[in-house]
């Protein structure tokens, strides 16, 4: 798993390396001295102090009364005026920050510009707020061609160098970091334009700028996948419960795991019986995932008793849990009843608040509501009601009853209309579970609420669309319909 990223600053995060890349050559004109391609490309690779200290005795500044001290002041200066008014981010910097904050992942930053200026810089662009620590070569009285620097950074992180990318533009520090183990990503800067070949190979990954370095292209190369969870039943017929929210994961692109609460005989035709999981069992689950890896969302099925209900609530605000989809399963597709009496009011209660959408069919909204809906007019209001109730969002699945195969998705007031196609398919055994996986998927993968819910209806289209027809009565879906196809990216 990717569990920290370090990155440079100048050249990388910020558009500032031309200012250093001149420093030195400025201060010297200043005494009539001239710089050469030599002792440019050793400044480059300095920090300040470092920099400041070759200068002066490369152009013996103590015969002229000049401290090494004062070498440093005289670079620096005209670079503090800049990080606090003039330097701006390159392409993609803070968004690539945002999606890495976002999705957990810790940040450091190591630099061989002082740390209090390149914070005001970063601050001022409102970057810094991303950032767990600066690591500052002036400071820490190594340079980036010292691995120690990194290292000391990957402490911070609490991570094994071989778990962290380190983003740089300069090449003698993307060798440092390599040689120490690290993943490294290659930015171009025009500056360091003469490297670029070997950056690119020397890396791996590279772009002209980090709007062209995503977070799931690194996942990719990395091998990482956003986790999800599934609390629900198992289906031995493999329609609908667990398995189907498995494959609906696994083809949409994340790593699906799973609590089960309950053990069910069924087939297409129905469900035959129910062995449920005790709710020590249950927890001990939900402790084995959240404890190891912890999930980038939530889904919630078959449910069938307050107690289990009471230790997944319980779980899911020990664990702070995000990004929790509830699926208020009460009746299979065939008819069968899969909640005990009393564990409806329970779910709602002690789960709905913790959600970030429920997910309702009409009979179901119709349950919990109260409210007789015939109309779209009735499914908004419905939506509107469960909303200020419980203070989740609310996607209503439509059906055949009121609006065909047209949703709507209620945010607080809200309320936005999900339309999809009819398929013409009896084959309907596990809808409810796979839209609701689908979007849970979608929410791990970093969507907004409404784009996941677009997604999952697209992607439950086509499983109904590519018609597979398996058992005598409502049969399954083809789930991996699109294996290789767009739902995985």
């Amino acid at each position: 798993m990717i569990k920290g990223a370090i990155f440079d600053v100048d050249g990388t995060l910020l558009a500032t390396m031309s200012m250093w890349y001149g420093a030195g050559k400025n201060y010297l004109a200043k005494f009539g001295l001239e710089s050469t391609r030599e002792v440019d490309d050793k400044l480059f690779c300095m920090s300040l102090p470092e920099g400041a200290q070759y200068l002066w005795e490369t152009y013996d500044f103590a015969s002229k009364g000049v401290s090494a001290d004062d070498v440093r002041e005289g670079i620096k200066a005209p670079a503090v005026e800049y990080y606090k008014s003039v330097a701006q981010p390159k392409p993609g910097a803070r968004e690539l920050l945002a999606e890495m904050s976002e999705a957990g992942i810790p940040i450091a930053i190591v630099t061989s510009s002082d740390r209090q200026d390149v914070e005001v810089a970063l601050e001022r662009l409102d970057m810094m707020k991303y950032i767990g620590r600066i690591f500052s070569a002036t400071e820490v009285g190594r340079p980036k061609s010292d691995p120690y620097i990194f290292n000391l950074a990957a402490e911070f992180l609490k991570a094994s160098p071989r778990d962290i990318w380190v983003f740089e533009d300069g090449l003698y520090a993307i060798r440092t970091a390599n040689e120490a183990g690290f993943n490294t990503a290659g930015v171009y800067d025009y500056v360091s334009r003469s490297n670029w070949g070997d950056i690119q190979k020397e890396t791996v990954v590279s772009g002209y700028d980090l709007s062209h370095i995503s977070l799931g292209d690194i996942r990719r190369i990395h091998r990482e996948r956003p986790a999800c969870l599934t609390i629900a039943g198992s289906d031995s017929s493999g329609g609908a419960g667990i398995q189907a929210d498995i494959k609906t994961m696994m083809a949409n692109g994340v790593y699906a795991m799973s609590a089960v609460t309950a053990l069910t005989a069924q087939n297409t035709c129905g469900v035959r019986s129910i062995q449920e999981s005790t709710p020590e069992f249950l927890s001990d689950q939900l402790d084995c995932v959240f404890t190891d890896i912890f999930p980038a969302a939530v889904k919630i099925g078959m449910v069938s008793s307050v107690p289990l209900i009471n230790v997944i609530a319980d779980k899911l605000a020990h664990y702070g849990a995000k990004n929790i989809v509830v699926d208020p399963v009460m009746v299979a597709t065939a008819g069968s009843k899969l909640m005990m009496d009393g564990a409806a009011a329970v779910m709602a209660e002690r789960l709905f608040p913790l959600a970030s959408v429920i997910t309702p069919n009409i009979p179901e909204t119709e349950a919990l509501t109260g409210l007789e809906i015939k109309t779209e007019a009735d499914m908004e209001k419905a939506g509107r009601v469960l909303c200020e109730k419980y203070g989740c969002a609310v996607l209503i699945k439509g059906g055949h009853r009121v609006s065909d195969a047209n949703d709507v998705l209620c945010e607080g007031d809200r309320c936005v209309w999900i339309r999809g196609r009819r398929i013409d398919n009896p084959n309907t055994h596990g809808t409810g579970c796979t839209l609701s996986s689908a979007i849970a998927s979608g929410l791990a993968k970093g969507c907004s609420l409404e784009e996941a819910v677009r997604r999952a209806k697209d992607y439950i289209s086509g499983a109904l669309a590519a018609k597979l027809d398996l058992g005598a009565g409502s049969g399954p879906m083809d789930h991996g319909f699109d294996i290789d196809g767009e739902f995985c990216e």
